[in-house]
């Protein structure tokens, strides 16, 4: 009898918590054309922004220190909530729906995905993310319902040839292909394996076979090719420096350390600087200009719709 007395407490006690928690989440901050945004819908998403924040600078916030920061995250929360609210609230009246099965088939793609070399993988990937299924689901509708209705309200928008060949002429800078040097490594561990190798291509060795069998990373199977190099390329300092030092067909006489490991470079064919023609440049032009102006008319469809929209801030 006492058991069962404990437990009807403990019930009660925690449907009574459960009750406050409810209350205080369900509280709603904000009112869009009538329709409400509560407490527990920004705490969710502010939890996502927050994560990723934190996850793209490498930091953790900290509430005092990091004030600044949290208020604007706080602030961009708000404001994509009344956003997502105002689009969801567009596309019914233009009858405008989700796409269940192509959002079934993306959660099942990210699942499959982050479970391939962790079988947890997708569990850490909600963790991570602050991310729950259903709020992944529901943010993936609210990112196709967005889709939808640019696509829609940016269906006229069309670019002549006029305007791209126009285009084209006042920034054929833009379309300059900077030349280089083809470039080729191998990636080892240690300097003693990458000296062993520059001793064998010394002695008459094949460098894609050299980088098949000693390679670390991505390139050993493609000979080490790592395409046209030159002084605007991406690469560690240490490795563009000698990369570019040397003289088409030369190869590192010294293994060259960077902070991935050590490096034997190959130089292979030069490649002058050349200009795009307008027939190579068109279609690449054509599309950057449709999305400046599908941007733009998209904004300014959605600043009028919340200039619009009758919002209460109930924060």
């Amino acid at each position: 009898m006492k058991r069962s007395m404990v437990m009807v407490v403990m019930v009660c006690l925690a449907v009574f918590m459960l009750g406050c928690n409810s209350n205080k989440t369900s509280q709603p901050i904000a009112e869009v054309n009538g329709e409400k945004i509560t407490q527990a819908d920004f705490d969710k998403l502010y939890a996502v922004i927050k994560a990723d924040y934190e996850s793209t600078q490498g930091v953790q916030l900290d509430n005092s220190k990091d004030k600044k920061i949290i208020d604007q995250l706080k602030t961009n929360t708000y404001d994509n909530l009344v956003l997502q609210k105002l689009i969801r609230q567009d596309t019914a009246k233009k009858d405008i729906k989700v796409d269940s099965k192509e959002i079934d088939q993306y959660i099942s793609y990210i699942k499959e995905s982050k479970n391939q070399t962790d079988k947890e993988g997708f569990k850490k990937f909600l963790a991570e993310t602050k991310f729950t299924e259903a709020g992944l689901r529901e943010y993936l509708e609210t990112q196709q319902l967005h889709s939808k209705l640019s696509d829609k309200v940016t269906a006229s928008v069309s670019v002549s040839d006029t305007e791209v060949r126009k285009y084209y002429d006042e920034n054929k800078s833009e379309f300059q292909d900077p030349g280089g040097i083809q470039i080729y490594h191998i990636l080892v561990a240690d300097e003693k394996t990458a000296q062993g190798i520059i001793d064998k291509l010394g002695q008459g060795g094949d460098f894609a076979a050299l980088a098949k069998e000693f390679g670390t990373d991505g390139t050993k199977d493609t000979g080490g090719d790592l395409g046209i190099v030159n002084e605007d390329s991406n690469l560690v300092t240490e490795f563009k420096t000698a990369a570019l030092a040397l003289k088409p067909g030369e190869i590192t006489k010294k293994p060259v350390e960077s902070q991935f490991g050590y490096h034997v470079i190959k130089a292979g064919e030069k490649k002058a600087a050349t200009q795009k023609t307008f027939e190579e440049s068109k279609a690449e032009i054509k599309t950057k200009l449709e999305k400046e102006q599908k941007d733009k008319i998209f904004n300014e469809y959605l600043a009028k719709m919340k200039k619009d929209a009758k919002i209460k801030d109930l924060r």
